[in-house]
């Protein structure tokens, strides 16, 4: 089956898109059909946020004309640079978004990804590594790879390409309301720093997808599952759950093109032309939904950001900053 609609027009095509989602849909992957853990530990990776002067957690905003480069460097430059969270000794792992095998921003730019990895190369990082788990419709996660040029890009610049489809996964204790343990894959112990590299967009089950949303890409395909029970009625407060024993030490998020209906893999985008950057998964994502408020849209986003279900869950398990106070943006 094949889409004869315009991707940007899904919003009007829900029906046509979820037909096309089931048809794709693999019925006997693995980690589908049952959930293999190699054991249990109490996993953490939640360091202090390095860009948090004087209690107030800041968030850099840039537009992002021409040079994306320049963009990016310095919007983390506004922060005080990669040096107070990444050093060049440390093993670093990249978090993008390829949850589906759709255009940005349904899935991360190429290009912002590399000139990520440029310019953490020219700060001293030789230990680099890509690390994502596709979503159920669309795995074999290595098709999506495939399919968006992902393997080929890191191929051509000899960065290391994990697959979490074939990780080997421990049963973390997360003690949330939904959630007992939640399985991450392994590797995640061998690696001392983590970024997050999240497009800004709406989401049609979770109101949005930015940094907390994120973090879903880490866990188990079963788990996602019970992400998606009762008929999606927990899809915000679920997937805050998932980031209670993992946050980023650094998170740049491209909004250079966002939706702002529809979303995460397709729907009706605008071009904010901004880089957003921030140590604070709620400071990142409560300024990107106001971002995204600023545009009339058929969207989820209606309320004050710090009301939505995703930023209200995040800040009752103390996954960042708790409130307006505490968040200082920074041009």
């Amino acid at each position: 089956m094949a889409m004869d609609f315009k991707p940007e027009d899904v919003v009007f095509h829900r029906e046509e898109y979820q037909a096309y989602l089931a048809e794709i849909r693999p019925k006997d992957y693995p980690q589908l059909m049952q959930k293999e853990v190699v054991g249990r530990a109490r996993f953490r990776h939640r360091l202090p946020n390095a860009y948090q002067p004087d209690g107030k957690a800041l968030v850099s905003f840039v537009m992002c004309e021409k040079d994306l480069r320049e963009a990016i460097l310095k919007a983390v430059d506004q922060l005080g640079g990669f040096a107070p969270a990444i050093k060049p000794r440390d093993r670093v792992l990249l978090k993008p978004n390829f949850n589906s095998d759709d255009p940005p921003p349904g899935t991360t730019a190429l290009d912002f990804l590399a000139a990520v990895i440029e310019l953490l190369r020219e700060h001293g990082c030789t230990q680099i590594f890509v690390g994502e788990g596709s979503g159920r419709p669309w795995v074999p996660s290595s098709r999506v790879f495939a399919k968006m040029g992902l393997a080929a890009k890191m191929a051509e610049m000899q960065v290391p390409l994990i697959d979490f489809d074939h990780s080997p996964y421990i049963d973390v204790p997360v003690e949330g309301e939904h959630f007992d343990v939640i399985a991450y894959p392994r590797e995640l112990e061998d690696f001392d720093k983590i970024i997050y590299l999240p497009t800004m967009k709406t989401h049609y089950l979770a109101g949005f997808s930015m940094s907390i949303k994120l973090t879903v890409g880490f866990t188990h395909l079963f788990d996602r599952f019970i992400l998606h029970a009762d008929n999606h009625l927990f899809v915000c407060e679920r997937s805050a759950e998932m980031n209670i024993p993992i946050k980023p030490d650094l998170i740049i998020m491209d909004g250079r093109v966002s939706f702002v209906s529809g979303g995460p893999a397709i729907g009706l985008a605008v071009h904010p032309g901004v880089i957003l950057a921030s140590g604070d998964q709620i400071a990142m994502d409560v300024q990107g939904v106001r971002l995204l408020q600023n545009y009339a849209a058929v969207n989820h986003l209606t309320r004050d950001a710090w009301d939505l279900p995703q930023i209200k869950t995040a800040v009752k398990y103390g996954l960042g900053i708790r409130g307006e106070s505490e968040l200082q943006l920074v041009r």
